[in-house]
């Protein structure tokens, strides 16, 4: 009697093969498309340049600055790293009414920065851009506006409450130990003395005064031309005197259409968010159809408040608080 034979085990399908490799390579997909946004998303909440992974030295970063302007750390951050980056051309589009003065100032100074170191930068003005935003403007290469965009406004204000009528009429009183006089400055218990008052208007002309001399240093070239015209005298005639006289004509809080300022000297080109763009593209000689990309990064903390009700209208507050604002 012959032993049986051993069959060997029957050979896998190739069409199970071909299953298993499919599900592989679909995985390694996931893994690789997961682990690229997760990068994207880190670059995003630590401030870094949303489209780096992507970026031309072509292209045109686009910052907005939207809303009242009463932090800058999140804009300042971005463009400090625009700076660092191989892009040469910044676009800022502007809404804002303006808001407080150190943030408005830093936000301009590293603009500056940027501009020292050959980077274009244009600024467009949406709808409003006052006061602290017409600030951060003015430190931008070339300045463009729709004809009715409010803009202007170049003031300094300062307000306090005053409710101690109403807290004689419940008769509530505060008791106040201070080192000196000016320590408890705009309590709201009670109205400003006469040399508190002036204190605080010396306070306010200085900073109006860096207001001023910020707008007249960055336009200088603008409005000399404009005066040359006015005062039919060569450009290279005109004094430093005499620009900011002419800036204080206009520089008691008013505020300015995009036609006045435009007609003015205010503002450089009058046009829309595509036409300045093309400004910003031909200012650092991009041909064809320029590339656009939104930089719009946050911190965590900043994504989380934004989620917190009411959100978009708060802002800090103080006993104490200088503002560029039109409103």
């Amino acid at each position: 009697m012959k032993p049986a034979k051993i069959q060997p085990p029957p050979a896998p399908e190739p069409k199970q093969n071909k299953t298993f490799f499919y599900i592989l390579m679909g995985l390694l997909a996931f893994f690789v498309i997961s682990f690229l946004f997760v990068i994207y998303a880190i670059e995003r909440v630590l401030g870094h340049n949303s489209t780096s992974l992507l970026s031309t030295s072509n292209e045109i970063t686009l910052i907005e600055i939207q809303g009242p302007i009463y932090q800058s750390d999140d804009v300042v951050r971005r463009i400090k790293h625009f700076r660092k980056s191989g892009k040469k051309v910044l676009l800022l589009r502007l809404n804002s009414p303006g808001g407080a003065v150190a943030p408005s100032q830093e936000i301009y100074t590293e603009i500056l920065k940027a501009r020292e170191e050959k980077k274009i930068v244009v600024a467009s003005m949406a709808n409003l851009a006052a006061s602290g935003a017409y600030y951060i403007a003015v430190a931008a290469d070339k300045i463009i506006a729709n004809p009715g965009t409010v803009t202007g406004s170049i003031g300094v204000i300062a307000e306090f409450p005053d409710a101690s009528s109403l807290l004689n009429k419940v008769g509530l009183k505060f008791q106040t130990v201070k080192s000196g006089r000016f320590k408890d400055t705009g309590s709201f218990d009670r109205p400003l003395s006469p040399q508190e008052r002036a204190y605080l208007q010396e306070t306010i002309n200085d900073v109006f005064d860096q207001f001023v001399d910020s707008v007249l240093d960055s336009r200088k070239a603008v409005f000399k031309e404009k005066l040359a015209v006015l005062m039919a005298k060569k450009p290279k005639g005109i004094t430093d005197k005499e620009i900011r006289q002419y800036i204080l004509k206009y520089a008691d809080g008013r505020i300015l259409t995009g036609k006045k300022a435009y007609e003015l000297g205010f503002i450089d080109k009058l046009g829309n968010y595509y036409d300045a763009v093309r400004l910003a593209a031909d200012l650092a000689g991009i041909k064809g159809e320029p590339s656009v990309h939104l930089d719009q990064s946050m911190k965590l903390d900043q994504i989380f408040n934004n989620l917190l009700p009411f959100s978009l209208f708060s802002k800090p507050t103080g006993s104490f608080e200088l503002n560029y604002r039109a409103f």
